[in-house]
């Protein structure tokens, strides 16, 4: 016997046992306690904008069976969820980015810059939290060998589940073959609707990206690295998001110093291992610079934090190139003398 899926009212109900929950969501909701009992009972019907509401602050844990029993009644809402209602970014927020860039010292205006954009862009990109992250993408200092980019780094990035809050720490070097490094070659924004399907151009796709878009970070012709954009949802990136995009790239250049961005002919980027090679090597970045910290006292060196990290960027850069090298030897087939 096939048990009944549970009606969302059912569900809410459940969910607003805790009254600390109910709270939360009646504030965040702007409607009384009362209206979400009559709504858990069945008793009255909330309008469309508060149902995508609900979806939008009930805890990520309750959201997925919410939206199924939802789904049932209002077969529709998964298109009112991805309803392109893109707002135009509001201009006190200009204003704000504007008064960091001026009156914040050097040591820490990348980071309240950086870390204010990407906050209004997931929250404009991303208003019914279906899931999304948005990144911003670095380019790595020219190779001492060459003086040429070989690489770069994700920095800084915000998420919605099923991506954490806080992606600071989820990094990975990326080159020719991500749609980031093909947005920096090419110096304009490049989208993909859908990861899953043949690719016209590079894009590694990450555990839960669907669509994706990239958009340089430019500066006077000069390329500093790029925003990207993860969708859960396929075909995502419309007209009106890729032009947020573009306005949140442009924005997050001023969180950059004018070095920071350098001209397309010395931009000539490799190919990166797969982010599963990756990830087990860049476990011990801490270790690193600890060690390169001890170092420099030892030696009683000049170095700042910020320059100590970066050796240890190239030191893994380095590593990881050397690997995807002699794993491309390795895979070269075998021509007889």
């Amino acid at each position: 016997m096939v048990t009944p899926q549970p009606s969302w009212p059912g569900i809410l109900q459940g969910i607003i046992k805790s009254p600390n929950e109910r709270q939360r969501l009646a504030t965040a909701l702007g409607v009384t306690n009362m209206t979400l009992s009559r709504w858990a009972s069945g008793e009255s019907k909330p309008q469309r904008l508060h149902l995508i509401h609900l979806l939008q602050v009930v805890h990520p844990n309750h959201r997925q069976e919410l939206l199924d029993a939802l789904e049932q009644l209002y077969p529709e809402i998964q298109t009112w969820l991805t309803e392109d209602t893109s707002s135009q970014i509001p201009s006190d927020f200009f204003a704000q980015v504007l008064n960091i860039r001026t009156t914040t010292t050097e040591s820490l205006r990348f980071w309240r810059i950086s870390e204010m954009v990407l906050k209004q862009a997931l929250l404009l990109l991303d208003p019914n939290r279906l899931g999304m992250a948005v990144k911003l993408v670095q380019c790595m200092p020219p190779s001492p060998i060459d003086d040429k980019i070989r690489s770069l780094r994700e920095r800084a990035g915000k998420g919605t589940p099923p991506w954490t809050a806080d992606l600071e720490h989820d990094v990975l070097f990326l080159g020719l073959e991500s749609l980031s490094g093909y947005a920096v070659e090419v110096r304009h924004i490049v989208s993909d609707d859908d990861l899953r399907q043949g690719k016209t151009f590079p894009a590694v796709q990450d555990e839960y990206e669907v669509s994706a878009a990239a958009h340089p970070i430019r500066f006077e012709g000069r390329v500093a690295g790029c925003l990207l954009a993860s969708s859960t949802q396929p075909g995502y990136f419309s007209q009106q998001r890729l032009n947020l995009l573009a306005t949140f790239s442009d924005l997050i250049s001023l969180a950059f110093e004018k070095s920071d961005f350098y001209p397309t002919e010395q931009i000539e980027l490799r190919v990166m291992p797969k982010p599963e090679v990756q990830r087990p090597i860049l476990t011990d970045f801490r270790q690193r610079v600890t060690a390169k910290f001890l170092q420099v006292q030892q030696k009683q060196l000049q170095f700042t934090n910020a320059e100590i990290e970066l050796q240890a960027w190239q030191d893994l850069e380095n590593e990881l190139l050397a690997f995807q090298n002699a794993s491309f030897e390795q895979e070269k087939p075998f021509s007889p003398a």
